[in-house]
Formats: structure tokens, sequence, C-alpha cells
């Protein structure tokens, strides 16, 4: 029987195969019997020599923050601005207004998703006819260039009176242009449905999930509107990377489509079906980016704090009593263990999601600290190394690290243990990774 206490027992020190060099030459150092040093001596100097290393690689990681609107962000509405607080009474400046009564579009200071104001949007069946149909909408001018490449980020919170319809709706879409341009439907709309969110690409339903009221959901669209094969349409939900699709992403026109928000039920114009009277929607954190823009910048989660779910965790090595399933079962009080220098806990999200850091939490964290490693994948099969340095060895609790680099697309993530003062024994208590 493997004792759950080895950890704190075992003593024997083995180097790794690529582990940090202080750890390598500490080992290295003490098997020549110090060349002239104690080991204590020789310890000290390591640990010395390590911890400023390590701070400042921790140093690096804190300072990882998301740039703040970057040439590629042509549009920001977060509402922040009281010149962008023209509700009800306009749309704000180089937006056009597309609702006929005073609870249209309002601002609001709850709920918000970014900063201390957001868009209320209400449509009641009711209403008035606005260009030709039931809408409460907020839209682009059609000035978009052809063949444009534009990346779109936005919060939505479907409030909780959002009840099942047997009638769709649409809650932002992307309009052909007015002029010259095919008619018929927009070519790609963002829906909800049969208390499903769906896509509607160019005609083609695509599924996207139950919704839930009464939350934010962020959303980033990357379009190259193109009437060949080299479109493409990518979309992220909650940091999630959920469609991927080439080829023509809208039948032509001298402009590329653009962009609308806010609601659109159309069947209540044309009498179909509906079993609902009202739709009360928040829209918040909109940013559109160009050809320059990455996720990154248009993403509205604008700090890495987002816990992102694990779907299972494995491990290099453990022993029977702390399996790796104890690292994500949100108890404190369990852990995985595994022994040996480059030990490593695997996470793994069920799908490829925008990351940019993760929690760990170090069992006897309070009292030892732990180096380690985090690298990505995709696939499971080629990492990336994204952050290297050390525990604070001062609290038991999760502890947030930042991506080196920045966020980045991956599914898998791989903490490797490579030392601690008091044995070669890797145990983590909680571990999670973080996306924007």
């Amino acid at each position: 029987m493997v004792s759950a206490s080895t950890d704190q027992n075992e003593q024997n020190e083995k180097a790794p195969d690529g582990a940090f060099h202080t750890a390598r030459l500490s080992n290295h150092m003490m098997l020549q019997g110090g060349t002239g040093m104690n080991r204590s001596r020789i310890r000290t100097w390591i640990t010395v020599m390590a911890s400023t290393v390590m701070a400042a690689g921790l140093a690096l990681a804190s300072a990882q923050t998301a740039p703040a609107d970057p040439a590629g962000v042509q549009r920001v509405l977060d509402w922040e601005q009281p010149a962008d607080r023209t509700l009800p009474t306009a749309a704000p400046p180089q937006l056009n207004k597309q609702w006929a009564t005073a609870y249209g579009a309002t601002n609001v200071t709850s709920p918000t998703r970014d900063g201390s104001y957001a868009a209320r949007f209400e449509l009641r069946k009711s209403d008035p006819v606005v260009s030709g149909s039931k809408r409460a909408e907020i839209s682009q001018r059609d000035e978009q260039p052809v063949d444009a490449e534009r990346w779109y980020g936005f919060s939505i919170n479907l409030a909780s009176t959002w009840a099942h319809d047997t009638s769709a709706e649409i809650v932002s879409q992307w309009h052909q242009c007015d002029v010259d341009c095919p008619g018929g439907s927009p070519p790609l709309a963002l829906l909800t449905d049969e208390g499903r969110w769906k896509l509607d690409f160019r005609g083609v339903p695509i599924d996207l999930g139950p919704y839930t009221t009464g939350v934010w959901v962020d959303w980033v669209f990357h379009v190259t509107w193109r009437t060949d094969s080299t479109g493409l349409l990518e979309v992220w939900r909650n940091g999630e990377f959920v469609v991927h699709r080439t080829g023509a992403t809208h039948s032509g026109g001298p402009r590329s489509p653009y962009f609308k928000f806010g609601i659109y039920k159309w069947d209540w114009n044309t009498g179909a079906p509906s079993s609902v009277t009202q739709r009360v929607m928040y829209y918040d954190a909109l940013r559109l980016g160009d050809e320059r823009a990455t996720y990154r910048d248009v993403a509205p989660q604008r700090t890495c704090t987002r816990a992102t779910a694990v779907a299972s965790a494995s491990a290099t090595t453990y022993e029977p009593a702390n399996p790796p399933a104890n690292a994500v079962d949100g108890d404190l009080t369990t852990r995985w263990s595994g022994q040996g220098f480059g030990a490593a806990l695997i996470l793994d999200t069920g799908a490829v999601r925008h990351l940019c850091g993760a929690t760990v939490a170090w069992h006897r964290g309070d009292l030892r600290w732990n180096d380690y490693t985090i690298h990505a994948s995709q696939d499971g099969v080629s990492y990336t190394k994204v952050w290297e340095g050390r525990s604070s060895g001062t609290t038991a609790a999760p502890e947030t690290v930042l991506f080196t680099a920045g966020s980045l697309d991956a599914r898998y993530l791989k903490i490797s243990f490579w030392a601690n003062p008091e044995n070669d024994w890797a145990s983590i208590t909680e571990a999670r990774p973080l996306g924007l």
C-alpha cells in the first residue's frame, strides 16, 4: 500500500531531463559532493539564484494585460463614454437608429458586462414597424469596403423573461449592402430559436447549444468577407472556438456586409405563430476591429479571470491514493501527487478554447515553494511552453499565473513540476485554466 503522506517523507531528488537549469545544477553539485561547498550552502545559493529567476518570471506573468484599444480596433461601444450614451433619443455617433419607442434602446447601470453602463433593448409585439419589420436595433452605416476582413466582439445577456418561443429572433446580424447588392436574408446572423443559440450562415443553420437567461455570454466573430473560396468565418463563444467555415461568406456587391445589433423579430410582422409578446436583452462590450486586430483585441473580457471548465485530468505519473481527478474536484483537501522531477498534471478542457493563464494550488503551498512550467497544446501531442516560474510558498490557496506571451487557442494544459525545497514529489490540490 502506498502511503498518502509519501510526498512529505520522500527525500530522494533525481535530476529530470528538461528541468529548470537551477534544479539540474543543484542536483549535479550535490552529487559531486559540492566541490568544496557543503550541501547546506549549495542549497542556499541555488535557492537565492532560483528565486531571482523565478521572481522575474512571475513579474513578467503579472504584467500581462490586454492592450487598450490598439490601432486595429475601429470602434469601441462599452457605453462608458458620455458621448455614446445617447439612448433612447439617438444612436451613438457614426451609428444608425432603428427603433420607434422610448424603451426600444436605453442605457442602464445594471446588469453590465464591461464597466458601469450597458444597453438595454426591448421589443414588443405591438411596436410600430421600423425599416420594414419589427425591430429595435443599432446599425453600422453601409460603408464597409469590398473584401473586408473584420473582427466583432460583444457580450449579450438575455433577460430572465426571455421565455422559449417557437418563433426565432435575431440578436446580431450582418446585412448585405443596401445598393446594388443581392437581396434576401442577411448572410450571417446570430439567433435564439427554440431555446437555443443558432447561427444562420448563408441559409445554413448552425446549432450552438441551449441558451441560459440572466448571464452574460461573450461572442467573438472573425469574418473575411469574400464571394469565393478565400472567405472565412470563425466564432468563439465564452472563449470556446465553436465555428470554423471556409468559402464564400456573402453573395456579392460593391461593399462588404455591415453589422447590426439588437432585437429583430420578423414573425411579429408577418403574423406567424408566436407565444410571447415581449423580448428584453442587454448588450455590452462591443468592439469592432479590422484586419490588424486579433481575438484578444476585441474579446469582451479584458482581464484574464474567467475560469474554464475541465473535462478530464490525467498525469504522467501518480500514486493511487492521490489520482489526477483530485486536482479538479473543487476540494482543496484532496490532491494529485506524482513523484519525480518532470511529473506532470494534464488538464483537458474538452475543446479548443482561448486561454490566457491558470490557477494552481499546491499541497503544503503555505510551507514550501514549487518550481513548475506550463505548456499548452491544441492536440495533446505538440506542446508550447507558455509559462515557467515558482509558486509563492506562502499560501495553500490557488495562485493565478498569466501566460508570458499572452493568450492563445489551446485545449490542453500540462503543468510540470521541477523542484521544491523538501523532496521530489509534485502535489497539486486544485488547478484550472483561465480564459479571456
